[in-house]
């Protein structure tokens, strides 16, 4: 019986690995009407030319940024490109790098994350770009810039930052002056680099994802994007860059037929959609309007915009059961105001929840600890002969009527949402410089001063003395380093996961006492 605390250990590291893994790497397959495979991607400044993906060599890139220039709201500083109008730049005004930090959290950066986005209109079997020019306007939060480049055809492009909100509109218009009819559509693009700024200890998804009424949420990595360009068409959409916390997204402004679709162009991954060509005819005009997200996954804030949105926040295959242990958590906090506490009183509700199971693995674990007198006795008797050894003891625990093997179904079934919670304290950003009590100021950093990691280490050692001994001398050199190994990586975690399990291993420690003092004395 004591190899259940060490296997359930592992066995919760190795099914946390193999989530990681299933949430970072796992391809996602697209259901599309068409998937355009063994074609060179388009370029990261530009839709595909076609509704089918082109080589970039065949296409003329998009100019790069000239004129840089700045609008700004309450919540939102962007940079823009005035010839262009692509997006370059984005800061969150209320969000800090660290805590106490002037240093403001960016989203959107070309200069260093070649992280950039754009809405754009496009004429049909023309690769001409327009050149923007900045015009005069009164209007607080927005920019108007207009391009007469092309013959006949007049481009204006309004970008708006929303007051007290993390959105950005573009409103995209063509007038058609001239006396032929002309085929147009909108897309909308984000493109970055690769570059992943999680932690090692913590590793959490970057890359892009979308939504489709088909498929619903589907994430596709930078490894995805390269394996397989591809496209999908729905009518009902939005596609992101996700990364730990935040993230850009280009939401539904219409229930029009769009196409999504990825490309890789050396070092640059882009999502994008596009709408069918619409025509215009002489003398008409059409316009386009887009809706971007650049900001926290604060629930709360995103839920409302569109539908899936909030599976951003990504909680991987364990979704089902995150997300209502964060609705729980979240409503505790409304009475406590404090995320610690509040994370204390949800480790006890879980507690509560799984109270008899608990109790039926410490019974097991107290039966076999009273016996574990006679197992010692009975090894040193048959020590030579492992086969009699075996028979000996099978007979011993049906003459006590147990069962070894006891206590290992209830754990198995807790382990689970436990991963699931530790999930919620990774992923959501309410969390995120929230205070605790004393030394304790960031919830989602590392303890300062390492108190709650030896806390949780001596607990741990406390919870192996409750249970039997082990017989086998290598188990007991594994077990008497197990506290150290934990406590040391436990050191790296967010304080509030180490204070989820530092108050689950008391109050495991409490229920495991009790039952030990009935069975044992």
């Amino acid at each position: 019986m004591n190899r259940l605390f060490l296997y359930s250990g592992l066995l919760f590291i190795l099914i946390l690995i193999f989530d990681t893994y299933d949430r970072d790497y796992n391809q996602t397959m697209v259901l599309s009407d068409q998937i355009i495979e063994n074609e060179s991607a388009v370029s990261a400044m530009q839709p595909p030319q076609t509704d089918s993906i082109r080589s970039a060599k065949s296409e003329k890139v998009q100019p790069k940024p000239k004129n840089i220039d700045t609008l700004e709201s309450n919540k939102l500083i962007i940079k823009y490109d005035t010839n262009s109008g692509e997006l370059l730049y984005s800061e969150l005004k209320d969000y800090a790098v660290d805590l106490g930090s002037d240093e403001k959290i960016i989203i959107l950066d070309y200069d260093k994350k070649k992280y950039s986005a754009t809405s754009n209109i496009q004429l049909l079997n023309t690769d001409i770009y327009p050149v923007y020019n900045k015009k005069n306007n009164s209007r607080i939060n927005t920019v108007v810039l207009e391009s007469t480049n092309i013959a006949g055809v007049t481009l204006t492009k309004e970008i708006t930052l929303l007051d007290d909100t993390h959105q950005i509109a573009i409103r995209n218009t063509i007038k058609n002056n001239s006396t032929k009819s002309i085929d147009v559509r909108n897309y909308e693009t984000i493109s970055r680099d690769d570059n992943n700024t999680a932690s090692i200890m913590l590793p959490t998804y970057t890359g892009s994802a979308y939504y489709d009424e088909e498929n619903k949420f589907s994430k596709l990595s930078f490894e995805d994007i390269i394996d397989n360009s591809q496209t999908v068409k729905t009518q009902s959409s939005w596609i992101s860059m996700i990364e730990h916390y935040f993230f850009s997204a280009w939401l539904p402004t219409s229930s029009n037929k769009k196409t999504i679709y990825t490309s890789h162009n050396q070092d640059i991954y882009t999502i994008g959609s596009s709408t069918d060509y619409s025509q215009v005819t002489p003398s008409q005009s059409l316009t386009y309007t887009s809706l971007m997200f650049v900001g926290p996954k604060l629930q709360s804030e995103i839920s409302s915009l569109t539908e899936g949105l909030d599976l951003t926040v990504d909680y991987g295959i364990l979704t089902f059961l995150s997300a209502p242990l964060f609705w729980i958590l979240e409503s505790i906090n409304l009475l406590f105001n404090n995320w610690g506490f509040s994370i204390i009183m949800l480790t006890i509700l879980i507690k509560a929840v799984f109270f008899k199971l608990s109790e039926t693995s410490y019974r097991s674990m107290a039966q076999m600890k009273k016996l574990n007198p006679r197992m010692q006795a009975l090894k040193e008797r048959y020590s030579e002969d492992k086969k009699k050894f075996s028979e000996a003891l099978m007979r011993m625990y049906k003459e006590e009527k147990v069962n070894p093997l006891g206590g290992c179904l209830p754990i198995l079934i807790q382990i689970p949402v436990f991963i699931a919670l530790y999930w919620v304290l990774v992923e959501s950003i309410e969390i995120r410089h929230a205070p605790f009590i004393g030394w304790i100021s960031d919830l989602s950093s590392a303890d300062p001063f390492f108190i709650l990691p030896i806390a949780m280490g001596v607990s741990m050692y406390v919870q192996q003395k409750l249970n039997p001994a082990p017989t086998d001398p290598t188990q007991q050199k594994i077990f008497l380093f197990l506290p150290f190994i934990f406590t040391a990586l436990f050191a790296t975690f967010p304080s509030g996961l180490v204070l989820y399990w530092l108050t689950n291993n008391i109050l495991s420690i409490a229920q495991q006492y009790v039952i030990n003092k009935r069975i044992v004395g």
